[in-house]
């Protein structure tokens, strides 16, 4: 659209500003003309469209921008002032200039940090206009400075730091940006360096080194053209080295006194009693563990001590206490040890029957015994040779026909070594001690019972100690041939029971049993070389149930006993006497049986049940001989102990009296 040139239009500008926006105009005759703008509630692009028109600029208007302008102005103004004043008025009602040579955009402030501003190295004029610039930093990091200038800057404007070259990026007008350098020009100062000598008495220099230069350990992801605060230990006289500005000197002084502090001990002297542990084991495994921990060496002269883990740990065998010397975090550690390994051990009751069977009985009880049900089995040493096809072919076969050949199979093993086991309930135990005693064939050699802690080995034993000659000596006299002085040395050896058990209870009141059984005798045979002894020895482990019982057997002895009958007088008669007298051996083979049963004792509840248990046996044994005594034998003769129920009550009596005398002696009744 072409403009024409009219002669009305330069009063037509009049009409419209007297008109519609009240705009009281003067002209000077002078040679630079000016205005006095005054508006009142006008349209605001009808006050852009007279700026263009005054200040000669080629303004584009955002459609977004409307709204009325009032403006009170008394002084005329020449087209510079003017077009400052309305670049104020825009900012004023929340919009912005945007120059590009001659032309201007007009758009909100919110919508004017994301289109293309002048960038300007350097501001001098001091307006309204919307423009960019980048302000490059000397001394201080961009990125440090840049949240105390982010509150400065409107919400329309834009402000960021850009690391790689330690310089901030600002957008939004002239004048803001004009104060913001001057603030910048007297943050952006160069620090005086410096270097201080921090002294510790007691933190090691090292450590405290170490510490703070992770601390003050620059981020790679952070750039900074700052110097950096530099720390060294001098080791000669226990010293932190710190060189840098004031700010940092200050901010590394404050960590190093927080930190060069005595060591805390509290509570550096504890005896504890203890319950259920050994004092001298506990003290044995305190001091292994202070060990392990390790020691670092003290420093040099001059140097502070260095943080070390000490103890000193003891134990007092008469108090059964462990005495305990160390610092308040060792302390802890070391109590919480104790309580750990201070706690009540499991018992274990082994109650064993160790019998020989011989003849028939031998035979028929262990095969009972292996197939009475499924929990049995049976083991052999030497089956190796031909014999093995008699023995495993009726181990098969389950009926009659085939029990009885597999003991045949067995006896005519000679030397042969075999074992059956079995599980069995609390109940077999009492049961299985009455069978055997009341069978004539066999011999109960002894009923051992042991009580023992979990893990720990016990021990018993029932014979004699036998000399055995181990060396003579003799001399001769001088001058002669008789010995003189003859002597010999002897040493003496256990023969009889041995029964040595180490139980360990599992999870579930399960129990491992490390067994070694020894049965030995002197053997009735002369020999010039000393006594012979027979031994039979089992040495197992086995794993049983709580409660219930196993059996260990198979150690097979073949005893021949020969036997003479003779007439008196007549079977002396030589030649004549052989009619008058008979020999003849049978020979005997027995079996060493072992039952033995294990009870976890985990209280004294259990115990005393175990307890009751024997205590009514031993009581039926002796009601038994007092049955069985002959009639010349008077029943009181015959010793019973009193019933076990007895003996709750009367126990139970004698503690409530003596609760009873507690409580009186506590409120001070003389007794």
């Amino acid at each position: 659209m072409n403009a024409r040139y009219n002669p009305q239009t330069i009063s037509r500008p009049l009409k419209v500003a007297g008109l519609l926006f009240g705009l009281c105009l003067s002209f000077s005759v002078a040679a630079q003309q000016t205005w006095t703008p005054n508006f009142k509630d006008s349209d605001i692009q009808e006050v852009i469209k007279f700026m263009g028109e005054a200040t000669g600029k080629t303004i584009i208007i955002d459609p977004k921008v409307r709204g009325p302008v009032k403006l009170i102005n008394t002084r005329p103004l020449n087209s510079q002032e003017l077009y400052a004043l309305f670049l104020s008025v825009l900012d004023v009602h929340g919009y912005t200039a945007i120059e590009s040579g001659n032309v201007v955009r007009i758009v909100p402030n919110r919508d004017a940090r994301s289109l293309p501003v002048p960038n300007q190295s350097a501001v001098s004029e001091v307006d309204d206009t919307y423009i960019t610039q980048v302000i490059q930093l000397k001394n201080i990091s961009a990125t440090k400075v840049l949240p105390t200038l982010r509150p400065l800057v409107p919400q329309y404007g834009h402000i960021s730091a850009y690391d790689a070259s330690n310089a901030l990026i600002i957008t939004d007008t002239r004048a803001n940006i004009i104060r913001l350098n001057e603030i910048i020009a007297r943050i952006d100062q160069s620090a005086v360096i410096g270097t201080d000598v921090i002294e510790l008495r007691y933190a090691q220099a090292t450590d405290v080194v170490n510490i703070i230069n992770q601390i003050e350990k620059p981020d790679p992801n952070r750039g900074t053209t700052s110097s950096p605060v530099l720390i060294v230990a001098d080791r000669r006289i226990n010293a932190v080295v710190v060189n840098g500005d004031d700010l940092q000197r200050q901010r590394v002084r404050v960590l190093v006194d927080n930190m060069d502090r005595p060591q805390t001990k509290n509570s550096n002297f504890r005896v504890v009693y203890l319950k259920y542990a050994k004092a001298e084991n506990v003290a044995k495994v305190l001091n292994g563990m202070v060990q392990s921990l390790g020691q670092r060496a003290p420093g040099g002269e001059g140097q502070a001590a260095s943080n070390q883990v000490t103890a000193n740990i003891q134990s007092d065998e008469t108090t059964n206490s462990v005495l305990l010397t160390a610092d308040g975090d060792t302390m802890e550690s070391l109590l919480s040890v104790v309580d750990s390994l201070d706690i009540r051990r499991a018992q274990v009751l082994v109650e064993a029957i160790i019998v020989e069977i011989s003849g028939d009985v031998n035979r028929e009880l262990g095969v009972q015994w292996m197939y009475s049900n499924g929990d049995s089995g049976f083991g052999s040493s030497t089956l190796g040779d031909g014999r093995l096809a008699a023995i495993a072919g009726p181990a098969l076969d389950i009926t009659g026909n085939g029990l009885a050949g597999l003991a045949t199979g067995l006896a005519s093993v000679p030397g042969q070594v075999f074992g059956v086991g079995r599980v069995g309930g609390g109940t077999d135990f009492l049961a299985i001690l009455k069978m055997l005693q009341s069978n004539s064939s066999t011999n109960i050699l002894s009923t051992p019972n042991l009580l023992t802690t979990d893990n720990n080995k016990a021990l018993i034993k029932v014979g004699q100690e036998v000399p055995i000659q181990t060396g003579s000596y003799t001399s001769v006299g001088t001058g002669g041939s008789t010995p003189t002085n003859p002597f010999s040395t002897f040493d003496r050896k256990d023969v009889g029971i041995n029964l040595e058990v180490t139980p360990h209870v599992n999870e579930g009141d399960t129990v491992v049993l490390d067994i070694k059984q020894e049965v030995s005798s002197l053997a009735n045979i002369a020999s010039i070389q000393g006594v012979v002894t027979n031994k039979r020895e089992i040495e197992t482990q086995i794993l049983v149930a709580d409660g219930q019982t196993a059996v260990l057997g198979g150690l097979i002895k073949d005893d021949v006993q020969t036997s003479e009958t003779r007439v008196p007088l007549l079977s002396s008669i030589p030649i004549l006497g052989h009619a008058f007298r008979s020999q003849s051996s049978q020979a005997v083979k027995t079996n060493l049986l072992i039952f033995i049963r294990a009870t976890i004792v985990r209280d004294e509840k259990v115990l005393t049940g175990a307890t009751a248990e024997k205590y009514r046996t031993i009581r039926d044994e002796q009601m038994e001989l007092r049955r069985n005594r002959g009639i010349l034998v008077e029943s009181r003769s015959v010793p019973v102990i009193p019933d076990w129920a007895e003996l709750e009550t009367y126990r139970a009596e004698i503690e409530a009296a003596q609760r009873a005398a507690d409580a009186l002696q506590e409120q001070g009744v003389p007794q």
